[in-house]
């Protein structure tokens, strides 16, 4: 019997560490935006929102819902995003950030870089790496495809591909 709880909490704490990385990976790249946001407005005053259904956590930046997979960056004030260039800052940023992440996180893995620590086992630790090396480059790539979001509360929203896509054809439509 002790084995068979051993097992449970070990899976349990697998599965909330699997959500810690899709958490923070999704607020990464969200904090990408708003990085692009403040560098091309200079305004400090937006909203993230990480995760999907029922709400976690509520402060004045941060919004954290209970399913990871799902995202938005609101500016407190749209009005200032008053040019394509802001635009195309502001959408690049989630990406850009994602593209770093995996940038660090491919060579660690290809490498083999040793993950040692006394209380996570190697194997443990090289799950959790292929885990959230894989869950960022689901996010830069559905972030990048010129389409639709299908999901979450997002479902139907253009996304940072298709809306600089968008910005761009709309800049050069103009006399």
């Amino acid at each position: 019997m002790p084995k068979t709880i051993a097992i449970i909490i070990e899976l349990a704490l697998s599965v909330c560490a699997l959500w810690v990385i899709a958490f923070l990976l999704t607020f990464l790249h969200e904090a990408g935006h708003a990085l692009g946001y403040m560098i091309a407005t200079g305004d400090r005053h937006w909203h993230i929102r990480a995760g999907s259904g029922k709400k976690l956590l509520n402060t004045k930046q941060l919004t954290v819902k209970l399913f990871p997979f799902d995202g938005c960056f609101m500016p407190s004030e749209k009005n200032r995003i008053d040019t394509t260039a802001k635009l195309i800052a502001t959408l690049s940023g989630g990406p850009a950030v994602s593209l770093i992440l995996a940038a660090v996180l491919l060579p660690v893995k290809i490498n083999g870089i040793s993950l040692q620590s006394e209380v996570i086992a190697s194997g443990a630790m090289e799950f959790f790496l292929n885990s959230a090396l894989f869950i960022n480059l689901f996010i830069l790539i559905l972030a990048l495809l010129p389409t639709h979001y299908f999901h979450g509360e997002i479902k139907g929203m253009e996304t940072d591909g298709l809306q600089i896509i968008h910005a761009i054809k709309r800049h050069k439509s103009k006399p």
